[in-house]
């Protein structure tokens, strides 16, 4: 076997200025970690809040549109009443001319009639 080797006082303090320099190293990344973390934080929250407020934004402008929908629905549909009635009470007239020229024009053809019988009756006409 071999005789254990003991490092001198100079590879020791070597050795421990590697030590501090590696510790040294980690609270730096860990400082560096909680800074990093802390911007993350940050950045979620000031991006939760811009996501929340352009929610808001966009349900309020699909809110007036719906509005504005319902407004022209109404519009369109008083529009369609007129229109209706306008059609309801032209279809009346019409079909009260119908009715009245058809019973004038039946009502010529009886007198028409009536005026035959009576001349032939009463000996007026050949």
């Amino acid at each position: 076997m071999t005789d254990p080797r003991y490092a001198t006082a100079e590879e020791v303090a070597v050795v421990r200025e590697r030590v501090a320099k590696m510790e040294g190293g980690h609270d730096n990344l860990r400082g560096d970690m909680q800074d990093l973390n802390r911007q993350f934080s940050d950045f979620r929250r000031d991006i939760t809040h811009e996501v929340q407020e352009n929610a808001i934004q966009t349900q309020q402008k699909i809110s007036e549109m719906n509005d504005r929908s319902s407004q022209r629905d109404g519009e369109i549909s008083e529009r369609l009443a007129r229109i209706e009635g306008g059609m309801k009470l032209t279809s009346w007239v019409t079909m009260t001319f119908i009715v009245l020229a058809t019973g004038l024009l039946g009502w010529g053809q009886i007198g028409d009639a009536a005026w035959s019988f009576c001349k032939r009756a009463f000996g007026y006409g050949p």
